[in-house]
């Protein structure tokens, strides 16, 4: 599959199991556990099932890719290949992963941590199977297709046609701003709030620059993912503070 942050996620999910529990500005029900769980788990499944058809491009494929045809916001990548930056954007992607475990540096968070960490799974869940979907639907040629510089077994391999939209960015921006999302709705009176979301936008907004100059994704690529984990970052743990009583 194109994208599979899950290992970091069943450790975070199990580690719950080590904390008590204290104030909870979360209190979800158990319809709202299922179907987001349910929701991710389908997409999952599905967009499984789809990447087993995708086939790589041929040699006459990529012959066949017309540069005419790439919108004009679009073009910046195709005159970029950066390894270092490819490399730089992995880094930070691990570095936004391990983002809500800043929650626990106080006693609120360590007593929330068993809600938050089922929100953070929940929401990575169904983000990464967004992800996953979006790309094995769309089959978009990434930008390196159309640079004369790139390597020819790399334009072969079945990840090339995997551009939308991006998963590093989404993903840093879900868990960036699931961790700012978090902070606010436990110290709703918090003075550092604004430095808090400030730093969530900055880390996948630097991401997405990064992506284009390594020639992995196009602007509306690293656009649409920077939104789509926004937004869901931003939806879990809503519907988690509006759910009911188990």
């Amino acid at each position: 599959m194109p994208h599979r942050p899950f290992f970091l996620l069943f450790v975070f999910l199990c580690s719950t199991c080590l904390f008590g529990q204290g104030l909870q500005p979360y209190n979800p029900s158990d319809a709202t556990n299922a179907a987001l769980i349910g929701l991710g788990g389908t997409l999952t499944i599905g967009s499984t099932l789809l990447d087993r058809r995708v086939k790589p491009m041929t040699e006459e494929d990529i012959k066949m890719l017309d540069f005419d045809k790439i919108p004009g916001i679009d073009r910046f990548s195709t005159r970029h290949l950066s390894l270092a930056s490819d490399e730089f954007t992995d880094k930070l992607l691990l570095t936004s992963f391990a983002s809500p475990f800043f929650l626990m540096l106080d006693k609120t968070g360590r007593d929330n941590f068993d809600d938050m960490a089922m929100v953070v799974f929940q929401g990575a869940m169904l983000n990464s199977a967004l992800i996953n979907l979006s790309k094995v639907v769309a089959k978009r040629a990434r930008p390196y297709n159309y640079n004369a510089n790139a390597p020819l077994d790399t334009k072969l391999k079945k990840s090339s046609r995997y551009s939308f939209y991006s998963g590093h960015v989404a993903t840093s921006a879900y868990f960036s701003f699931t961790t700012a999302q978090l902070y606010s709705d436990l110290h709703p009176n918090s003075k550092a709030k604004p430095y808090i979301w400030a730093a969530a936008a900055l880390i996948p907004a630097t991401v997405a620059y990064g992506r284009m100059r390594a020639g992995k994704h196009f602007f509306t690529d690293v656009l649409i993912g920077f939104i789509a984990g926004s937004a869901i970052a931003i939806t879990v743990p809503a519907l988690h503070r509006a759910g009911g009583g188990e």
